[in-house]
């Protein structure tokens, strides 16, 4: 089994305001990578995807978006997420939340539920359930799309009726090559700061090929 080639370079960044600009490569893939930890940069982020991707009217942003926690309560409820992750095209944005009390609500109120961007991610109930239970924040769901669940009533055949496939799976059915992560990495610490390269390349990663499987599946165009 082929594995993919991956790297993760520092660019620089900001020190200012907390900004950090990585290139992260998967074979010859690039994504280019911007770490944040307050919710301005976010904000800003978000404000020039909307300049530069929706000039005109009537067009229609895809965005994957992801979040990492380090670990579930026993009650089944979710604490704070260490990262949150917004990919679009080859651009991908990674929140780092730190202090776990400043998750940027104010900055995705008007994103999350926005009527020209579709959200595209893996364990979309758990997430949705998140953000509208513990921050209050309205989410759309006509407008967000579940990968494996779509990608298995598109193509049935290829992703063996498998509703729950995960990301890693995905990934190797579509480009016939192994993702590989290391087994504890979940298990690490996530809070650090700055966030080791080898967490901002597969937090970058993990997103960015959720966004990769959406464009390959025409999900949502075939949705």
């Amino acid at each position: 089994m082929e594995n993919f080639e991956l790297r993760c370079n520092h660019k620089g960044g900001n020190y200012i305001g907390g900004d950090d600009v990585f290139d992260v490569k998967c074979d010859d893939m690039l994504c280019y990578t911007t770490i944040v930890n307050n919710p301005t940069s976010l904000l800003r982020w978000i404000a020039e995807l909307f300049g530069t991707k929706l000039p005109h009217r009537g067009n229609r942003l895809r965005v994957s978006m992801d979040m990492i926690w380090d670990k579930y309560c026993d009650d089944g409820r979710l604490k704070t997420p260490a990262t949150l992750q917004f990919c679009h095209e080859s651009c991908c944005i990674i929140y780092h939340v730190y202090p776990p009390d400043n998750f940027p609500t104010s900055s995705l109120e008007n994103f999350l539920n926005h009527s020209c961007v579709d959200f595209v991610c893996f364990g979309l109930i758990e997430k949705v359930n998140y953000l509208r239970k513990t921050h209050n924040l309205e989410v759309k769901m006509e407008h967000w799309y579940e990968i494996p669940f779509l990608a298995t009533v598109l193509d049935p055949n290829r992703f063996r009726l498998n509703f729950h496939s995960p990301l890693q799976d995905m990934v190797y059915i579509e480009f016939s090559k192994s993702y590989k992560k290391p087994d504890d990495l979940l298990k690490s610490n996530w809070r650090l700061v700055p966030l080791p390269l080898d967490k901002v390349m597969y937090a970058a990663l993990d997103c960015f090929f959720a966004y990769k499987l959406a464009a390959r599946l025409s999900i949502p165009e075939r949705s």
